[in-house]
């Protein structure tokens, strides 16, 4: 976080930069205090001179200062505003004495001077209110101009320091002052992007091979299986494994039929919901964590949508689990619960569940139990206690 420093000792160009290793504790002697350039920064980023090149240096009446960044009272400009437009209400920069992250020279930070706010001559009504309210949602374009910026910064030759660079980040002060001034940040038709760098994943946008750094990471690693894929599934051999004896209750026989249909019903739904939304694999869409998604998913729409579908299934299975006259009865639930882990994990039923699933080739699904789970910690207790 950046601190003014109150004692006026550092000079324009300076910090003081005070790092905890272990604990924050005053006096600590596992601190570190940086002595030498270090390289200043806060997000968003755009333009190459919001990067601050600074010289820190050990001033003992500030050694009460830590894990923050003080910067100088003096100077003809605050170091913080020359950081893309920032201030000292409790902002945070990005910070490193790693010599191989400092570049050459300062670039000439960029002039943040906010336009000046739409004045009116009288009360503000409340239809005036909904009017800026509504210009707001319909004018915000911050985000595209954030992703142009990334897209003419991989592709143009002078990358960051390209005209059309300095131009969007120009674009993205105002954008980012809009809510305050109501001034909108009007994107030229030539700062219009018509496709994106492969590396920024845009499924339903053209697309080009990027031959960038970044493109040139994204392009080693996006065929290499991650351990959510289909390649790590839960197989046969796995099945016959890992089945684990201890869960096995007396009298879980009994429930073996009912558990085998609630399965088959829990796993086609589940199936169902993963191929409308265009999720990979069950762990994907349980946790919320989509690696990839289809061209027609959105984000933030869909995510909150599929962790209520989710947690309504879930709802569901609890609700056929408590179905009966033997919900009640300690002994018949673990049965119960006992039967619904074995008709998931033995292997005699492992692939049963997604036979017949109108000819559909899914994967066996293991998730089905664990909508009960402290049933299952109950009998694995009870089987560590005896």
């Amino acid at each position: 976080m950046g601190c003014l420093d109150e004692t006026r000792t550092l000079e324009y160009g300076q910090v003081f930069l005070q790092v905890s290793r272990f604990s924050r504790e005053l006096g600590n002697p596992n601190n570190f205090i940086c002595v030498g350039q270090v390289v200043v920064a806060k997000n968003p980023c755009l333009h190459p001179g919001d990067v601050g090149v600074l010289e820190a240096v050990n001033v003992p009446a500030l050694h009460h200062m830590v894990d923050c960044v003080v910067f100088p009272q003096k100077g003809e400009r605050p170091h913080p505003n020359e950081c893309s437009g920032s201030d000292l209400d409790g902002d945070l920069y990005f910070v490193s004495w790693d010599l191989d992250l400092i570049p050459p020279r300062q670039i000439e930070p960029m002039e943040y001077n906010p336009a000046p706010a739409k004045q009116v001559d009288h009360d503000v009504t409340i239809e005036e209110v909904e009017k800026y309210f509504t210009d707001y949602i319909v004018n915000d374009n911050l985000g595209i101009i954030d992703n142009a910026h990334v897209v003419f910064a991989d592709r143009e030759p002078d990358k960051a320091m390209s005209s059309n660079c300095m131009k969007l980040a120009e674009l993205h002060s105002i954008a980012v002052d809009f809510p305050k001034t109501g001034i909108v940040a009007e994107i030229p038709p030539y700062l219009h992007v018509k496709e994106y760098p492969d590396f920024m994943e845009k499924p339903n946008k053209k697309s080009y091979k990027s031959k960038s750094v970044i493109g040139k990471l994204f392009q080693e690693v996006k065929d290499i299986a991650s351990p959510t894929s289909p390649v790590a599934s839960f197989t046969l051999d796995l099945a016959k494994q890992h089945y684990d004896p201890e869960m096995e209750v007396e009298g879980f026989e009994d429930y073996l039929s009912d558990a085998s249909k609630y399965k088959c019903d829990y796993d086609y739904k589940l199936g169902d919901m993963m191929e409308y939304y265009g999720i990979q694999t069950e762990a994907e869409i349980l946790s919320g964590n989509v690696l990839k998604m289809s061209k027609h998913f959105d984000r933030k729409r869909d995510l909150d949508a599929i962790k209520y579908a989710v947690k309504s299934l879930r709802m569901e299975a609890r609700n056929w689990f408590n179905e009966g006259s033997d919900a009640d009865n300690t002994d018949n639930a673990k049965a119960k619960a006992s039967a619904w882990y074995h008709v998931t994990f033995h292997h005699t039923y492992w692939g049963r569940h997604n036979e017949g699933t109108q000819g559909m080739d899914r994967a066996h699904f293991l998730s089905f139990p664990w909508c009960i789970y402290d049933k299952l910690l109950q009998i694995k207790k009870d089987n560590k206690s005896i």
